[in-house]
């Protein structure tokens, strides 16, 4: 059984016949430190083949601990990953070099001691609370992602793979972590989340534009408004017409609406249908709809629908449309003499 004891002192001075280099078997074991580094990230197993491989991991990466001091730095400080042993009682018992310097702590001041006693309290929480739910389960814990903070206010995100390991008689003495930091991918997938957004708002806001566009309610004379429709109309585009209309019959108190079709090159029956409700939908809030610039095509269109429009007044062009609505008004001459100059310009 590994004991607290067994801690990699990076301040112990090796002993002489330590130096030199490293034995075959030393080699050996660095390979396979590297092999279940690479394995504890993957995903596709499950159940109890995966809690076998991370038993096996822990198991393994704890040998390494009986080797001499030199030979677990050399081991475990080539390792870009960052690898720290716990106790039952979550002291740290060994860390290495990357995980030392990611968190900018020297690994002496690690050692020894629990996560309050090195990190801010936030990070020890999250380190705690993570490595508790490893040991008090007995369970291996895959593709954690823990976020962390630093005393100088640097933060991010790292990903662990931790291992419990056991003693001879089968209980839970420790924890095996291997992590890496996600800081910079994070990050990006934040940043990308943020445009994602801005692009949906930009989207949000040209769609309501083109709308706004593409049906204009232009009052032209006290109590008259015209609303030019230009190219096809579908359900969902006349149903935004009858929104505009009533909102612009509220907004300018209108009396008239003059709806013209004169951009349009032709119409269904489901878009006929909501054109009269639109109409009708006028009539109720007192103005009156006049339809105007209807095509050949179009007309033929409505006498094969059968679309009533017995109550609709149906004029030639817009000039023939806003000459009725403002001598109805009892101002026709001069607002359709000031029409003909404005279409003249």
């Amino acid at each position: 059984m590994w004991s607290a004891e067994t801690t990699y002192d990076r301040t112990r001075p090796d002993n002489d016949d330590e130096e030199g280099p490293l034995s075959e078997e030393v080699v050996t074991l660095r390979r396979r430190v590297v092999d279940l580094e690479q394995q504890l990230p993957e995903t596709h197993r499950s159940g109890a083949a995966q809690a076998a491989a991370c038993a096996a991991a822990g198991r393994e990466l704890v040998d390494v601990l009986s080797l001499r001091p030199a030979e677990q730095a050399a081991l475990l400080d080539a390792l870009p990953a960052m690898i720290f042993f716990k106790d039952r009682e979550h002291r740290y018992l060994l860390v290495n070099k990357a995980y030392a310097d990611h968190h900018r702590v020297p690994a002496e001041k690690i050692v020894g001691r629990r996560d309050e006693e090195v990190f801010v309290a936030e990070t020890a929480r999250t380190y705690h609370e993570s490595d508790e739910a490893v040991m008090a389960s007995g369970e291996p814990r895959r593709n954690v992602e823990l976020h962390w903070r630093l005393e100088d206010g640097s933060e991010g995100w790292t990903v662990e793979n931790d291992v419990p390991y056991r003693d001879a008689s089968g209980r839970v003495v420790g924890l095996v972590g291997v992590g890496i930091d996600v800081t910079a991918q994070k990050q990006a997938e934040h940043a990308l989340r943020r445009a994602e957004a801005e692009l949906l708002a930009t989207r949000e806001r040209l769609l309501d534009t083109i709308s706004a566009l593409s049906t204009p309610v232009l009052p032209i004379d006290d109590g008259i408004l015209v609303v030019p429709l230009v190219g096809h109309i579908d359900p969902a585009r006349s149903a935004q017409i009858m929104g505009a209309l009533l909102q612009g019959i509220e907004r300018h108190r209108a009396d008239f609406v003059i709806l013209d079709l004169t951009g349009v090159p032709l119409i269904d029956g489901a878009v006929t249908a909501h054109l009269l409700r639109a109409a009708h939908a006028v009539r109720l809030l007192g103005a009156q709809c006049i339809l105007v610039g209807i095509s050949p095509a179009i007309a033929g269109a409505l006498v094969h629908l059968g679309a009533d429009l017995q109550r609709l007044i149906v004029l030639k062009d817009l000039r023939a449309g806003v000459r009725h609505a403002l001598a109805r008004r009892g101002r026709g001459g001069a607002a359709a003499a000031a029409l003909d100059k404005a279409r003249a310009t």
